[in-house]
């Protein structure tokens, strides 16, 4: 079973590492990234859904101090609140929960809050985490798409997208959620030998719910 800190270890900060982004002029417009010069990965992403799985045993979760609510097959285990020295003149709260459920998908739940008067840019974060991706040594031709949603009344951008690693297609999905200075992060990733892997996924993001 991969280990999600030890493959992708800078995936801990993607939101993070977006905040040099907010409040410059990075707009983040492409819709459609490709992570190498090599030929694309023959495959669609997100792919279908292949089971009816009844998920109806899942546990909605909530997550952070300002939550966000999560149905997940098990528990996440928190396992940062700490924001790093060079974030903090941007970062006022960093909470991290991650966990590993059945045939490696993995899944990240982060909660960043940044301080007043930074610039919250959705679109230049996503645009960092595809960065972040794509210059990462363990994967190889990286592509990814965005679309618009709204979750409980606030802005959300959705990125799907497919990576090789370790010799197998795996499937990534990032929703990011904007509300206020707060930005909420759910991530996942699953290789393409895990069949139930994007009728997790889609449960969990159609779960997504903000409090208050």
């Amino acid at each position: 079973m991969m280990d999600i800190w030890r493959s992708f270890p800078a995936l801990l900060l993607l939101v993070i590492s977006g905040l040099m982004a907010c409040g410059q002029d990075q707009a983040g417009s492409e819709t459609t990234q490709s992570g190498t010069e090599s030929a694309s990965i023959q495959a669609t992403f997100p792919p279908p859904v292949q089971d009816s799985l009844d998920r109806t045993g899942w546990t909605v979760r909530e997550f952070g101090n300002y939550p966000i609510y999560v149905a997940v097959p098990k528990p996440l285990v928190n396992v940062s609140n700490e924001v790093p020295e060079n974030a903090k003149k941007f970062v006022v709260l960093n909470q991290t929960y991650s966990g590993v459920h059945g045939d490696d998908l993995e899944m990240i739940v982060n909660i960043i809050e940044y301080t007043p008067g930074v610039k919250v840019d959705l679109d230049a974060i996503a645009t960092s985490a595809e960065e972040q991706m794509r210059t990462d040594v363990a994967v190889s031709n990286f592509e990814s798409t965005r679309s618009s949603k709204t979750i409980s009344g606030a802005s959300a951008l959705r990125q799907d997208g497919q990576l090789f690693r370790d010799g197998l297609i795996h499937y990534w999905c990032n929703t990011l959620v904007n509300r206020g200075q707060v930005v909420y992060q759910v991530m996942t990733i699953y290789p393409e030998t895990y069949r139930l892997g994007q009728g997790d996924v889609e449960a969990m993001m159609s779960s997504l719910q903000l409090g208050g």
